[in-house]
């Protein structure tokens, strides 16, 4: 197969969509070396040694980070023609966004329709565009991928597609949070020794502001509490405006913005708590990054949250402050209970593993790409077996990637 993939997601900045779907194409070009991969993308990532096999190619385009309204041009007219001239199986489009006039064979990840389930989170322009487009690219792609139940059950009702035209396949952690080989000691930029953290855009979905409110009730209920709150993360334009009004304790609230991912790393590992109230995730990485980090969670009863977290989190409603307020104290004042919800973390993030995320999108590329008409009893919609166990076998056993062979 020639597989095609529309990398304009590489020309964004890495915030949590980007950062599965850069994952996800790493991992696929590592361990399948049978079918040739051509990534359409920013010339940039000519040199990223992450695509340096002798099966993918690296097509180099006119976009860049901050460029939306060229990339989107870029992503509509330009990318089609592309995938035409190379000669493309199928054009895999990872992060949302996919050419609409495109004739070919496609294959879509939608993360969550979050922009239809909730509209009031989002600006006007946002929301329409992404009502308009979303549904047209999900109905006309051969596939579309979508990374939790709860998202494949929002495209079956809002979308109104068949139930075999979705495919649910998890996302997994960015080594980044799971290596021991970094040094673990680095010290983020503030140097603090008691935090809680939050990771995330500022965004109405966040419900940052519930979360405001459950650190100021905590820190009066509680004086001999005194954890500073960090929130990572950045105000996108497209967003509906946030307002956060920081009322007591306003000098031990921290908004850090975007950072480098090896300060991220190190937030994760310092934090005494990961908090999340999220209204609203398609998956919801953050908690399993924090898992992965050694760090015990915090999230909410909403959405994909339960799917991602299981019994290892702390849950509550993101709507009852108090419960929250208490939740977090009860975790910083009870060791054993903090290393039970640790060890159930790591334990957790164990579940979800990039080989598994190759395999099972290597199983929906073979089934677009052989979908035809077929004499019963014919296999060929299925990853072959050979590929299917190399791949199991890498994911039992956590090796580094080995090639992948066809017998």
């Amino acid at each position: 197969m020639r597989i095609g993939i529309n990398g304009r997601f590489l020309a964004a900045k890495r915030t949590g969509v980007q950062r599965a779907a850069y994952n996800l194409i790493k991992a696929l070009v590592r361990v399948d070396h049978v079918n040739e991969y051509y990534l359409f993308t920013s010339a940039d990532q000519a040199t990223n040694p992450d695509w340096n096999f002798p099966n993918v190619k690296v097509i180099a385009a006119n976009i860049r980070e901050g460029e939306n309204f060229r990339n989107h041009l870029w992503e509509q007219f330009v990318l089609p023609r592309l995938a035409m001239r190379h000669q493309i199986d199928i054009l895999h489009s990872p992060a949302n966004l996919a050419p609409l006039l495109y004739r070919g064979k496609s294959i879509v990840h939608i993360h969550d329709l979050c922009f239809v389930v909730n509209p009031q989170w989002f600006s006007f322009s946002f929301r329409t565009l992404y009502n308009f487009v979303i549904p047209r690219l999900a109905r006309r792609a051969a596939k579309v991928i979508t990374n939790s139940n709860n998202s494949r059950n929002d495209l079956l009702q809002f979308c109104n597609l068949p139930a075999e035209r979705v495919s649910q396949v998890y996302w997994a952690v960015d080594d980044l949070f799971t290596s021991r080989d970094r040094e673990d000691n680095q010290p983020t930029d503030w140097n603090l020794n008691d935090y809680i953290l939050y990771v995330g855009s500022l965004e109405p979905r966040k419900n940052i502001g519930t979360l405001l409110e459950a650190y100021e009730l905590m820190r009066s209920r509680y004086p001999d509490l005194k954890p500073k709150l960090v929130l990572i993360g950045g105000e996108s334009p497209l967003f509906a405006e946030v307002r956060l009004k920081v009322k007591k304790f306003k000098d031990d609230i921290l908004f850090k913005g975007f950072v480098n991912d090896e300060m991220l790393r190190a937030s994760y590992r310092h934090a005494s708590i990961f908090v999340y109230p999220s209204l609203y995730e398609g998956f919801g990485l953050p908690p399993l990054e924090a898992m992965a980090s050694g760090v015990p969670v915090v999230t909410t009863l909403t959405s994909s949250l339960p799917e991602v977290v299981g019994d290892a989190a702390m849950m509550v409603s993101p709507y009852n402050v108090e419960q929250l307020a208490e939740t977090m104290a009860n975790v910083l004042t009870k060791p054993e209970l903090r290393r039970d919800m640790i060890t159930k973390g790591k334990e957790q993030v164990r579940k979800f593993n990039w080989y598994r995320v190759a395999r099972n999108t290597l199983a929906v590329y073979y089934e677009v790409y052989n979908a035809q008409p077929a004499a019963a009893g014919d296999s060929r919609q299925f990853l072959p077996f050979s590929v299917w166990r190399e791949l199991r076998d890498l994911e039992a056993r956590e090796l580094p990637p080995a090639t992948l062979t066809l017998s």
